[in-house]
C-alpha cells in the first residue's frame, strides 16, 4: 500500500519496522527496502522478497553519526575514525562508508564479512523515519534483485505489489543513482561503487588520494564469494529487454525505422543525440535536452523502466564522459547490459 508521509503515517511505518516488518521508503538516491538491521528474521525477509543472493551485503541507514558509531566498531581505529570525521560534510547525503562492523550487526547484513556499509540519507522523509524508529535500518534498493532500481513509489509497487505492506511516497528521487560507496578500512581509501559524490570531492575533503580499482565486478558464478559493497555483480540495474550502448548498436544498410522489423528504443542524453538518431528508433526518450549529468542521473532508471514496458526488442542507451558523475551513470549503464 502506497501512503503519503504524514506524521501519522511515519509513526505507523516506524512501528512496523520496530515490530520486524519490511517497508519501503524514499531516499535522495533511490527507494529503499528497509528492515531492522538488528533483527535477523526481518533482514532475511529483504533477501527473500528481492531474490537477493546472500553474498550481496546491505547498506545500513542511520539518523546520525552517533548512531553510526553503534553500527561500526571504531575502537582503536584512529585512522579510520579520522577519515570518517573528515567525510562528515557529505552526511546526510549520497555517501556510504564501509567501516569495521560492530558485533551486534548480523553477518547476514554484511554478507559474512567483517565490514559494514553505513549511510545517513538526506531525504527529509527518510531522515524523519530514522529519527522516529531509533534503530539502524538495513535497506537495499527497493526493486527485484539485479533489476532496475526504483526511483518512485509506483516503481516499488510495480515490483512488489501488496507483498510490501507499507510504501512511503516521497516523490521522485532527486539523484536517482545509488550512493557512492567508499571503503575506509584499507591502507588506501577506495571507491567501490561510483555515485553522486565524486572522487575529486572526496580527495578535496580527505586530503589524500582516493583509489579507484580497475574492476570491482563480481561474476554471478561467484555466488559464495564475499562482497564488501552492494552493486558489484557484473549484471545489475538491468531491464528485461536487451540493452546496448548506442555506440555499439549495428544498423544494417537501409534499416531506417520504417524498414526494420526490430522494435528499438533509445534513451537519449541530449536533444542533439535525439535528432541524429530519430530515424533508427521507434521510441526515443530524451532524459536531458542539454546532456546535463544531474538530469541524466535523476531520470535514467525511470526511463529504463518506461521503455522496458513497451515490448521492444532492444533498448539503446546514449553515453557520456566516464568521469565525475558521468562515471556513476556509465557504471549503471554497463551493468544493465545483457551478456
Amino acid at each position: 500500500m502506497i501512503i503519503q508521509p504524514t506524521d501519522e503515517a511515519l509513526l505507523q511505518v516506524a512501528q512496523a519496522l520496530q515490530s520486524g516488518q519490511v517497508v519501503a521508503f524514499p531516499t535522495e538516491t533511490v527507494y529503499g527496502l528497509g528492515a531492522n538491521a538488528l533483527n535477523q528474521s526481518a533482514v532475511q525477509q529483504i533477501f527473500h522478497l528481492k531474490g537477493r543472493p546472500a553474498s550481496n551485503p546491505l547498506i545500513v541507514h542511520v539518523a546520525s553519526p552517533d548512531q553510526a558509531a553503534n553500527v561500526a566498531d571504531l575502537s582503536g581505529k584512529s585512522q579510520i575514525k579520522a577519515r570518517m570525521d573528515r567525510l562528515f560534510p557529505f552526511w546526510p547525503g549520497p555517501l556510504t562508508l564501509v567501516l569495521p562492523k560492530h558485533s551486534q550487526i548480523s553477518s547476514l547484513v554484511t554478507a559474512g564479512g567483517e565490514t559494514v556499509a553505513v549511510r545517513i540519507p538526506s531525504h527529509p522523509v527518510a531522515l524523519r523515519l530514522l529519527e522516529l524508529v531509533k534503530l539502524p535500518i538495513a535497506a537495499p534498493s527497493a526493486n527485484l534483485s539485479f533489476g532496475v532500481s526504483a526511483t518512485t513509489a509506483a516503481h516499488v509497487y510495480r515490483d512488489f505489489g501488496d507483498s510490501i505492506p507499507l510504501i512511503l511516497d516521497g516523490g521522485a528521487c532527486t539523484i536517482g543513482l545509488e550512493s557512492t560507496v567508499v571503503n575506509l578500512c584499507e591502507a588506501k581509501v577506495a571507491i567501490l561503487r561510483p555515485g553522486a559524490v565524486t572522487r575529486a570531492e572526496l580527495e578535496a575533503v580527505l586530503g589524500e588520494q582516493v583509489y579507484v580499482p580497475e574492476s570491482t565486478t563480481l561474476n554471478l558464478k561467484d555466488a559464495e564469494s564475499h562482497a564488501t559493497s552492494p552493486g558489484l555483480h557484473h549484471l545489475h540495474y538491468a531491464p528485461r529487454t536487451p540493452l546496448q550502448l548506442l555506440s555499439q548498436v549495428h544498423f544494417p544498410s537501409g534499416s531506417a525505422r520504417g524498414d526494420s522489423k526490430l522494435q528499438r528504443g533509445l534513451i537519449s542524453f541530449s536533444n542533439e543525440c535525439t535528432v541524429l538518431n530519430r530515424e533508427h528508433f521507434q521510441v526515443i526518450t530524451t532524459i536531458s535536452q542539454t546532456a546535463d549529468l544531474v538530469e541524466i542521473g535523476a531520470n535514467l532508471f525511470a526511463a529504463l523502466r518506461e521503455l522496458d514496458q513497451q515490448g521492444l526488442d532492444l533498448i539503446a542507451v546514449d553515453s557520456c564522459a566516464d568521469k565525475g558523475l558521468g562515471r556513476a551513470i556509465m557504471d549503471r549503464v554497463r551493468r544493465a547490459r545483457h551478456n
